[in-house]
């Protein structure tokens, strides 16, 4: 089943054709959102929680978000839809062809003749090719749903906005928080290294998997700068045992925050926000 967990909406906001949709979908989440292409402004923002049950397929999912939803019932000029999905390769651009992409992913997650293979360059790097699948059944039901939209994946946005930056520090992860997984980019002496999904159910399991990420690059976590995004209470457990370790940790923010995640960054700081903003970008 699909539960709404956040919706905001600006006052007085019609969604209308001028609006653009993003949608980024996981195992775990769906979130929504409509942007004024006009004024640059977030006019509505919806995150569901998808407790998908084995009986359930993403039709039924998909028809829960829909009924539930005050976004999905519009039409909109511009469809973004963005894949928060861990079967996803980072592969030098040298070393694709017609084929590799699908071949490298086999190799590494399995065959599979449910999904299908899609791939995007990175705008901040010329280097690699972010290559991921997704299943069938998901496409499908999105072609059904919109006429036209365009397609990315998470990690790619991530990688963005880190490599535009001016500058990287010398020893620096990147970790953006979901409900039960979480997202792990690093980088030194500012040369990308690794970006990987993991599944988490309590503190230690997050400490685990950041740690002996840390020990497999050589990282002091007394001179790495940790910076933290999503779904993380900075009153958990997870955080509080993350600043025990790590001397350095910044929070991501959001620099200009229009429409809707202006007007609640009292009920939600900005780095819980930051990862669907900047999806907008």
């Amino acid at each position: 089943m699909a539960r709404k967990k956040i919706g905001l909406y600006s006052e007085g906001s019609n969604l209308n054709y001028n609006h653009q949709l993003y949608v980024e979908l996981g195992n775990e989440e769906l979130m929504c959102l409509a942007k004024n292409e006009d004024s640059g402004e977030v006019d509505a923002f919806e995150l569901f929680s998808l407790d998908k049950g084995i009986k359930d397929d993403w039709n039924d999912i998909f028809y829960e978000v829909k009924s539930a939803s005050k976004i999905f019932n519009h039409s909109f000029k511009q469809v973004f839809c963005y894949f928060n999905v861990e079967e996803a390769l980072l592969i030098p651009e040298k070393l694709l062809t017609a084929t590799s992409a699908e071949d490298f992913l086999n190799l590494v997650y399995g065959e599979s003749n449910r999904h299908e293979v899609k791939y995007e360059k990175l705008l901040a790097t010329k280097v690699f090719i972010n290559a991921y699948r997704i299943r069938k059944s998901i496409t499908e039901l999105l072609n059904r749903q919109f006429i036209i939209y365009q397609t990315g994946h998470t990690y790619s946005n991530i990688l963005n906005d880190v490599m535009r930056r001016p500058r990287i520090d010398e020893y620096f992860i990147k970790v953006q928080f979901y409900t039960h997984h979480f997202i792990v980019a690093v980088w030194k002496e500012e040369r990308f290294q690794l970006i990987q999904s993991f599944n988490y159910r309590q503190a230690e399991d997050v400490l685990y998997y950041i740690l002996r990420v840390t020990q497999q690059y050589g990282f002091d976590p007394n001179f790495t700068v940790l910076e933290v995004s999503g779904l993380i209470d900075l009153e958990a457990n997870i955080y509080t045992r993350l600043a025990q370790v790590f001397k350095h940790i910044k929070l991501d923010s959001i620099e200009q925050p229009s429409g809707v995640f202006r007007e609640s960054l009292a009920e939600y700081p900005a780095h819980y926000l930051a990862p669907y903003y900047k999806l907008t970008l």
